[in-house]
C-alpha cells in the first residue's frame, strides 16, 4: 500500500508565469545554489532558452554545485548530441528518462513529462514550463500561457528526496549531508501548508489524480480549471456534473489554440457535455494554453504539469503542488479571472451553430483516435 501523503510547510510560496517571470526566478534559484540542483524536465531544446539555461547550470558548476539534468527521452528526442556532449563537458550529470531504444526493444510508455527545479533543499519550482523558446518568447511574440509555483522552505527537502529517486533509478538512494543555513523569505511570518503529490500509475501512485478529484467532491461554491489538454475520464466527469448539481459554480479554461490539433478538436468534442452539466467554458485563444491547474473555493490549489486525461493518469510521471492558503488562492483566483476576462465565452447556441454534421463528425472521431492512442500507450506501458 502507498504511504499516504501529508502536507508539509513551505515559507513562501509564489505564482510564476511563462516568460520571463519563470525563467528569471528559475536562473536566480541557480544562481543563488550552494551545492547541489536537480533539473528534470520533459523538453530540453538546444535552442536559445536552451543554451542559455545550460550556461546558467555551468556557471554552479563553476562555483562547486553539483548539477543533474534529467529528461525525457522522447520529449527532449531533437536535443542534439553535440548538445549532450557540451552538457557533459561542462561538468553537468546528464540523463535522459527511458531511452526510446533499450536492449532490443523500443519504449514509447513511462514518460517524465514533469518539470522541477529544485536547489540546496531550500528553494523549488514545479509546474508545466518546459525549457524551450515557446516558454520564453518576447518582443512581439508571447510565451504560450503556462504557470509555476515557487516555494521554499521543508517541501524542498521532500522534493530533493523525490528528485534524487527518479535520478539514481533505485528504490534507495543514501543522502549525502550538507549542512544549509536558512533561507530567508518575504513573508516568513506564516508558514503555508503544501503537499507534494505524485502521478506514476506503474508504481501505484495516484495522488494528483485523487486530490483533484477530491477537492471537486468537496467544493463548496467554486472550482475553476485551465486544462491544456482536457480529455476527462469517468470519475472526473462524476464529480464535476454532481458538484454542478451542487450549485457549485465551475470555470473550465480550454485552448483556442492548440500545439495538437487533433487533441483540440477531441477536446470540443466534450464542449456539448460540460454545457449540458452548467459548467462554463472559456476559450484562450491569444497564444498557445500550456497551463495545468486548478482552484476551489478559496482555500485550495493545485499547479503542475498533470494533464486531466488518460496519458497523464496512467503513462507519464506527474509532480502536482498542492496548496491550502487563503492568501496563495487569492492571487491565482485573481490571475485566472484576468485569463477568464481575455477568454472567449463559449454558450450553448454558440456550440449548437459549431455542432454542425460535418464538425460532429470531426470532434466525435478526432476523439476516438486520441482514445485509441491513449489506449494503446497503455498497452506499450503494461509490457514494460
Amino acid at each position: 500500500m502507498a504511504k499516504k501523503n501529508t502536507y508539509s510547510l513551505a515559507s513562501q510560496v509564489e505564482l510564476v508565469k511563462s516568460g520571463n517571470d519563470f525563467f528569471e526566478k528559475a536562473y536566480a534559484i541557480i544562481g543563488n545554489s550552494k551545492h547541489i540542483i536537480y533539473l528534470q524536465t520533459y523538453i530540453f531544446s538546444d535552442d536559445q532558452t536552451g543554451m542559455e539555461a545550460i550556461g546558467q547550470l555551468t556557471e554552479a558548476v563553476k562555483r562547486g554545485v553539483e548539477v543533474y539534468l534529467l529528461v525525457d527521452a522522447f520529449g527532449s528526442h531533437e536535443l542534439k548530441s553535440s548538445t549532450i556532449q557540451l552538457i557533459k563537458e561542462n561538468g553537468i550529470n546528464f540523463r535522459t528518462y527511458s531511452p526510446l531504444l533499450s536492449g532490443y526493444h523500443i519504449r514509447f510508455g513511462r514518460r517524465l513529462h514533469h518539470k522541477i527545479l529544485v536547489s540546496d533543499e531550500t528553494e523549488a519550482l514545479i509546474g508545466g514550463i518546459n525549457f524551450d523558446n515557446n516558454y520564453h518568447l518576447t518582443g512581439k511574440d508571447s510565451p504560450w500561457l503556462d504557470y509555476a509555483v515557487y516555494a521554499s522552505g521543508n517541501i524542498c527537502d521532500e522534493i530533493s528526496i523525490m528528485c534524487r529517486h527518479l535520478w539514481s533509478g533505485k528504490g534507495y538512494f543514501r543522502r549525502k549531508k550538507i549542512n544549509l543555513s536558512p533561507l530567508t523569505t518575504q513573508n516568513n511570518h506564516h508558514s503555508v501548508s503544501v503537499k507534494l503529490d505524485q502521478n506514476d500509475w506503474l508504481y501505484g501512485k495516484k495522488g494528483v489524480s485523487r486530490s483533484l478529484i477530491n477537492s471537486i467532491r468537496h467544493a463548496r461554491s467554486s472550482v475553476t480549471i485551465m486544462a491544456s489538454y482536457f480529455l476527462p475520464g469517468g470519475k472526473m466527469r462524476r464529480a464535476l456534473k454532481i458538484a454542478a448539481k451542487r450549485n457549485v459554480t465551475i470555470k473550465i479554461i480550454l485552448p483556442g489554440v492548440s500545439d495538437i490539433r487533433l487533441v483540440q478538436y477531441a477536446i470540443e468534442y466534450w464542449y456539448t457535455w460540460l454545457l449540458r452539466n452548467n459548467i462554463e467554458i472559456y476559450e484562450w485563444n491569444k497564444t498557445v494554453l500550456h497551463g495545468k491547474l486548478m482552484t476551489t473555493d478559496n482555500d485550495w490549489v493545485s499547479i503542475g504539469s498533470y494533464n486531466i486525461n488518460h496519458l497523464s493518469y496512467y503513462s507519464s510521471i506527474e509532480t502536482n503542488l498542492e496548496i491550502k492558503d487563503k492568501a496563495f488562492c487569492s492571487q491565482v483566483k485573481t490571475e485566472l479571472e484576468n485569463v477568464i476576462h481575455n477568454c472567449h465565452k463559449i454558450t450553448t447556441d454558440e456550440n449548437k451553430k459549431r455542432m454542425k454534421p460535418l464538425e460532429k463528425l470531426l470532434y466525435w472521431s478526432s476523439f476516438q483516435i486520441v482514445r485509441f492512442l491513449f489506449t494503446l500507450q497503455f498497452k506499450l506501458l503494461s509490457k514494460e
